[in-house]
């Protein structure tokens, strides 16, 4: 799992213990991004993950055999962070800044859209790639002057540095899903797991709903994120469990803005096939 509010889902199951009471004994390793985490499905160290679509989407373009199970979080979690007290008060004034960015993310993906819209050529700022903690650490210490990255990765930075911080969220930018993903081999050879697993997310998702102040202290815990912070941005997320119809063409347009930056001309592939369908409809 990665540090993210968007995984909420998956840190109540957990918590809540859903999955070891539908027969799953769960082991969870923490990520700071989702990137990793997939790195750990991909090689084999991990049966299942969660992460937001745009890392899936890279390891698809890849030839990767996985499954998109299920989609458990709806939102808009990725933002730019930058400092004031560097010139910056709007997106236009990035030309020239030093930026930091993790590829293969979906904060990346903003990135890229974030600098088209305001006109801001890819070329005209210096872009440094890290992971989140290391660009609040070079943020704060005044080694880069923004960064694109998720909460509470964002959240960490403002703390330390609230006046001279300013935040831009990613209006219609970016809209984005949090995924479950499995290998296929897996999947495949154990379709009963993938049950358990999406009625402990099933699970989750009402208890979310019907429980938010619970849930948000479950979240607090494991992202170290204060409570008020995140009543604050929990509209921002809406848990809600299954295949989303919209997923398909999130994937498609993502995956022709890494075609071109790649300079890909290998034919796109169809996202419908890396979508798992139970063979029987699982009741909510």
């Amino acid at each position: 799992m990665p540090i993210t509010v968007a995984a909420i889902p998956a840190y109540v199951a957990l918590e809540k213990g859903f999955w070891k009471e539908e027969g799953l004994d769960v082991q969870a390793q923490m990520f700071s991004s989702g990137r990793q985490a997939l790195d750990a499905l991909l090689s084999k160290s991990a049966e299942v993950m969660s992460v937001s679509e745009t890392p899936l989407m890279h390891a698809i373009l890849q030839g990767n055999k996985i499954y998109i199970v299920t989609t458990v979080t709806q939102h808009q979690e990725v933002k730019l962070i930058a400092r004031r007290d560097k010139g910056i008060q709007s997106g236009k004034e990035l030309t020239g800044k030093r930026i930091a960015t993790l590829p293969g993310t979906n904060s990346d993906y903003f990135m890229y859209e974030f600098l088209r819209a305001n006109g801001v050529p890819i070329a005209s700022v210096k872009v440094a790639n890290m992971n989140p903690p290391e660009m609040v650490t070079a943020f704060v210490q005044g080694n880069i002057d923004a960064y694109f990255a998720w909460e509470p990765h964002i959240y960490y930075a403002e703390k330390q540095l609230p006046e001279q911080s300013i935040v831009f969220p990613p209006g219609d930018l970016y809209h984005g899903r949090h995924c479950v993903a499995m290998n296929q081999e897996f999947v495949n050879a154990n379709p009963e797991v993938v049950d358990k697993l999406i009625r402990g997310f099933q699970r989750a998702e009402k208890f979310i709903n019907e429980n938010p102040d619970e849930s948000m202290a479950i979240v607090s815990k494991i992202t170290s994120m204060d409570v008020e912070a995140l009543k604050s941005l929990w509209s921002e997320y809406k848990v809600t469990v299954g295949v989303d119809s919209q997923l398909i063409q999130i994937l498609n347009n993502e995956a022709e803005w890494a075609r071109t930056i790649s300079q890909s001309t290998a034919p796109a592939p169809n996202f419908t096939d890396f979508i798992y369908r139970p063979k029987t409809a699982l009741a909510k």
